[in-house]
């Protein structure tokens, strides 16, 4: 049962849209502003004088309020990735989760941040950051650790420039031994009903992608090339083997001075360049 639960959770990993990362601000003896949005992966700080609301890399923590359809959808998602019979439990371990970040951070702490916007339900920008606690560990593996949070999320180099690929390697590890340990959510796991959840949640986003797709049909002419510094990530996606995690990683890699610019994206290859090469210009 053990060897079924590592396996389905290894396949499930998500591994999040990796952006070229931008040069980390450091920012020393930041404190945390109690609120009520606060939540464990999403908190607001003060810092140099300025609040910021800041999300955390890598990780997703269960969510702690379901009054909206988005966040019913969210805690139905964290449910089937924890394999939880409740979905109730899933609120409370938010909450823990919130707790315990609450905890950690009561004293001052280092912030590493790129400004790079994080997208949410936040009336204010948010943005991505990694958290170091006062005895120098992150907060996004403490929380994996801990059992109260998913790896999922945006990624990028860590500030010791480790690649996200070594980082999630590093994640899996400690959500490993959470697991093994039954620590947080992990104690209430059911193991029979993992395999099925994730099974069903396999079904659920395949159902999305061919409703989508049917929306949203590849191009299969490339008689009107479109630029690719003027693209949106709709049009990106309309691309032959170009998703949604590519063409956001493409959007978000403008300006490019050539189409051969594209082999430097995560993924994209010489055989899809030439699949998507006669579909773009650049410029005039």
């Amino acid at each position: 049962m053990k060897r079924c639960l590592f396996s389905v959770l290894f396949l499930s990993c998500c591994l999040a849209t990796a952006l070229p990362a931008a040069e980390l601000e450091t920012i020393e003896n930041v404190t945390l502003i109690e609120d009520d949005s606060n939540d464990g992966d999403s908190f607001k700080v003060q810092a140099n004088g300025k609040e910021l609301h800041l999300r955390l890399y890598y990780v997703d923590c269960p969510e702690t309020t379901a009054g909206t359809d988005a966040e019913l959808e969210r805690i139905r998602k964290q449910q089937y990735h924890f394999g939880l019979a409740d979905p109730v439990a899933v609120v409370r371990f938010g909450k823990q989760a919130s707790e315990y970040v609450k905890r950690v951070l009561s004293q001052p702490f280092t912030v590493h941040t790129a400004y790079t916007f994080a997208l949410g339900r936040s009336t204010m920008g948010r943005y991505y950051a990694f958290i170091e606690t006062r005895d120098g560990r992150d907060l996004g593996h403490l929380l994996v650790e801990q059992g109260l949070a998913r790896i999922k999320g945006r990624t990028r180099p860590d500030p010791h420039d480790t690649p996200s690929e070594t980082v999630l390697e590093e994640l899996q590890d400690m959500r490993s031994m959470a697991m093994l340990n039954h620590a947080g959510i992990w104690e209430e796991t059911d193991p029979r009903l993992l395999a099925d959840m994730h099974k069903r949640q396999r079904e659920k986003d395949q159902e999305k992608k061919t409703f989508r797709d049917k929306l949203n049909p590849k191009r299969t002419s490339c008689d009107e090339p479109i630029d690719l510094n003027a693209a949106s990530t709709g049009q990106l996606r309309q691309l032959p083997g170009i998703g949604k995690v590519k063409a956001a990683t493409i959007f978000a890699g403008k300006p490019y001075q050539s189409i051969d610019d594209l082999l430097k994206i995560p993924g994209i290859g010489e055989k899809t360049l030439e699949k998507i090469r006669p579909c773009l210009t650049v410029g005039k």
